[in-house]
């Protein structure tokens, strides 16, 4: 049986958290050979009992993780993953959102790709299949801020920077100079930071169709 790791990042998801475990769990059915386990790093700020939840479900489900991490997305990501290849020693490593904005049947078509031979597999609302179910405003942004780091930092054939939805080999993720990506930016910049790192390892990549929606609760 092998093992796919998701790193779930959260802070303050106290009305998220229970569902987005549940429904990521379920992907197992659609992953045949695949057992999957989840870390959710939570930020040391939480204070609306989002890891006590988190303990409660991991007391019934060995498959169930929480780690506490210093504040900022990329420090919940980076940790996570660090502390998946320590103690879960997965084949795949991935990440999604913690909010229910991703749709989860998206880690099916990440595990696909990477078993298919990629490196990278990356979630994406703006490839055929994808769909991007926010308002207008939030549209325009998050084309845009996609659009400007495909300018800055390319590669140009990348379309989805910004969002989490992401699998990866175990030898890429060690492969990345951690030095240089700025994982412990406050900011979503290690998004992009994070492919860039990756390209320049030499990293075989592909984009996947997910949908993106607003934030369940």
């Amino acid at each position: 049986m092998k093992i796919l790791s998701v790193v779930l990042p959260t802070f303050n998801e106290k009305a998220n958290i229970a569902q987005t475990i549940r429904k990521v769990l379920e992907q197992e059915k659609s992953l045949k050979g695949y057992e999957i386990h989840i870390v959710v790093a939570d930020d040391l700020r939480t204070s609306d009992g989002t890891d006590q939840i988190v303990r409660d479900l991991a007391s019934k489900n060995n498959k169930i993780n929480l780690l506490k991490v210093d504040p900022g997305l990329g420090v919940g990501l980076i940790s996570g993953h660090k502390y998946a290849l320590e103690k879960i020693h997965p084949d795949i490593l991935a990440q999604l959102d913690a909010d229910g904005q991703v749709v989860t049947d998206v880690l099916v078509r990440l595990v696909k790709t990477i078993d298919d031979g990629y490196d990278l597999a990356i979630g994406s609302r703006f490839v055929e299949g994808g769909k991007n179910q926010l308002t207008i405003g939030r549209r325009i942004f998050t084309y845009g801020a996609s659009a400007f780091c495909r300018f800055v930092m390319g590669p140009s054939d990348i379309r989805e920077f910004t969002n989490s939805a992401r699998a990866f080999t175990p030898r890429l993720f060690r492969k990345l100079n951690l030095e240089t990506l700025p994982w412990k930016e406050p900011t979503f910049i290690v998004q992009p930071a994070f492919l860039h790192e990756a390209i320049l390892t030499g990293a075989k990549y592909k984009e996947v169709p997910l949908i993106f929606k607003n934030r369940l609760e």
